[in-house]
């Protein structure tokens, strides 16, 4: 998954105005207003803020599936910031109350490591201080961050701290700010080199490009509710830049226009976009970085024989849903959903597996999967509901809660986008039953599903289908036999990191990179084409352990599954003397998985 194009720092708001008489409810927030002004022109937008569990609906509704990525929302206790403003004849306002809830904590830590390559990261004014944008801009730059940078300010500071914003604005690429703030923070003209964006409400916005300026007028119109204008026309701005316009000024005064036109941010989040699109991961391209040592897997496989148990796990009873539970199906399938990524990342690599308490139980990632939608769905039978699913930007962080209140998944931003895009796509197929049902009717259920799973979020991105392969093989061997595979289609490796450190370290996958060899030994990040050649070998080297041996997929990937979480460890030395295949395995114990964020597994 991808980092957005941009990067919003700034936090959801619940406010009321007082306009003409009226005194309304509203939603908005600097860099929200922006990150929604910014995703309509376009691109890809990721906000960065300290946020409730439960979110007020019409900030919600931003994050829906085609809205904000929400991969960037750090779960806390407190409230969201508010603000009371009160507006005069000429619409000019006064702060009546300002809360900034858990906004003066916003750090650069919040951002998603996988963010870090977003192409520009925009600094909305945080909890009203210039200091905490300086401090989150140095945090990111010590992170690695080098993309383009932009800032904006706000009125208190423009009138109190004039010299600290020329600071903030003499570190970034792009400055936005309004005509009374530039008067005070540049009262003896702009700075030479830099760009700078001024609007003027009704006059419209002027652009300084370091040695002279160029105007932009607009078309006066009365605003149903100014607040926000100025925000929305840096969203524009900044989308359309990055999208390639040729006209961004004009784009973001025409978003500024959208947004005055009712209150707070709801023009602009009634435009959203609301769709959920499958993007298929790419394959390798020019020479393989990884093969199948065929020797290898002729002496591994006669070692399988005798030691695959050909049993399958009947994926029955807890943490799984007991035989005959009505929700089974739909449980099975959003658990399976959310199998991967159950690892700690490190700005280097590695940084160890996820373990967390559940219930007073310690559990891996997978497992702790497992229980908490199981117990979930036992407790609401209707909280995996399609709409919900697609809803609620944060249902996955509740339902994930471990014992100490938080929910301890690595990379949650994924698993939140993947959550509300499956429920999206989902609801509209009738609920994942309805698809089961239809596959059972095919002449080969097992190729019917995987055709229809090949269309869903979460699913439908893997080149290797292996979440799609694990749910129809769990569907098939549950008691209920949810899923026949009768038919010529047999299932796929299903392959995940476990299967590929086994099957690099047994020999059966050599790898002929040496510089990938080297960072696979350090555990430290690589990129997405080498994991793809790994990830490939892998597959096939699984599918030549099993015409050699004559067991099936689920025997070998299941057997190697396994060994790679019992025997042949992640964080320990891998146990060889208690290993059946010792006596064939290359014993490559140095080597490891490939470091590398994906859904797929």
């Amino acid at each position: 998954m991808d980092a957005p194009q941009l990067v919003v720092i700034g936090t959801p708001s619940v406010d009321r105005i007082e306009i003409r008489g009226d005194s309304l409810p509203t939603v908005g927030g600097s860099g929200f207003i922006t990150a929604v002004g910014a995703r309509l022109a376009g691109i890809t937008v990721g906000l960065v803020a300290r946020v409730p569990r439960r979110l007020p609906d019409g900030i919600a509704a931003a994050f829906r599936p085609g809205g904000i990525d929400p991969g960037g929302l750090a779960v806390v206790e407190g409230r969201l910031p508010g603000f009371h403003i009160s507006y005069d004849e000429a619409e000019r306002a006064t702060y009546l109350t300002i809360a900034s809830g858990e906004e003066a904590d916003v750090c650069g830590a919040d951002l998603p490591r996988r963010w870090l390559n977003a192409a520009w990261i925009h600094l909305g004014p945080l909890a009203a201080t210039t200091g905490m944008q300086i401090r989150f801009l140095e945090q990111v730059l010590d992170r690695g961050y080098r993309g383009g940078l932009s800032a904006g300010t706000f009125g208190r500071a423009a009138a109190v701290e004039p010299e600290l914003v020329r600071d903030l604005f003499t570190r970034v690429d792009l400055a936005f700010l309004n005509r009374e703030e530039a008067d005070r923070i540049y009262p003896d003209g702009m700075p030479d080199g830099r760009t700078v964006c001024v609007t003027d409400g009704g006059a419209g916005a002027r652009r300084w490009n370091g040695s002279e300026w160029t105007t932009y007028p607009t078309t006066p119109v009365t605003p149903f509710d100014p607040t926000g204008a100025g925000d929305a026309f840096v969203g524009g701005y900044l989308g359309a830049m990055l999208d390639g316009d040729s006209d961004p000024v004009g784009n973001g005064l025409r978003t500024a226009a959208i947004a005055i036109d009712g209150p707070g941010a709801a023009p602009l989040v009634e435009q959203l976009p609301q769709h959920a699109a499958v993007v298929p991961e790419p394959l390798p391209e020019g020479d393989p970085v990884a093969v199948v040592d065929r020797s290898r897997t002729d002496a591994i496989a006669a070692a399988l024989r005798s030691a695959a148990d050909a049993a399958a796990l009947d994926f029955c009873g807890f943490p799984f849903p007991e035989e005959g539970d009505p929700g089974a199906i739909e449980t099975m399938a959003i658990g399976t959903l959310h199998q991967y990524g159950f690892w700690e990342g490190t700005d280097h690599g590695y940084g160890g597996p996820m373990w967390a308490t559940i219930d007073g139980i310690r559990r891996k990632g997978s497992d702790f999967i497992w229980h908490a939608f199981t117990r979930a769905t036992s407790a609401d039978p209707h909280i995996l509901d399609a709409g919900r699913l697609a809803a609620e930007p944060l249902l996955f962080d509740a339902i994930c809660t471990d014992d100490d209140g938080v929910c301890p998944i690595p990379d949650v931003g994924s698993h939140r986008v993947l959550q509300q895009a499956y429920g999206a796509v989902i609801g509209s197929h009738g609920g994942m039953q309805s698809i089961v049902e239809q596959a059972n009717e095919a002449a080969d259920p097992l190729a019917a599903f995987l055709d229809s799973m090949a269309v869903v979020p979460g699913f439908g991105e893997d080149r290797l289908a292996k979440k799609a392969n694990l749910l129809a093989l769990i569907l098939a061997n549950r008691p209920e036999r949810f899923l026949r595979l009768g038919g010529p289609t047999a299932i796929a490796p299903i392959v995940d990191y476990h299967i590929m450190r086994t099957t690099m370290r047994t020999g059966c996958v050599s790898i002929v990179d040496n510089d990938l060899r080297n960072r696979l030994v350090d555990r430290a990040w690589i990129d997405a084409e080498p994991e793809a050649g790994i990830r490939l070998a892998a597959r096939d080297a699984i599918c030549d352990l099993c015409t050699s041996s004559g067991l099936d997929v689920g025997s070998v990937d299941g057997f190697l599954f396994s060994l790679g979480r019992s025997i042949c460890l992640e964080t320990e030395p891998p146990k060889c003397g208690e290993c059946p295949l010792a006596f064939a395995c290359a014993q490559e114990v140095e080597l490891f998985q490939p470091i590398y964020r994906t859904t797929a597994y």
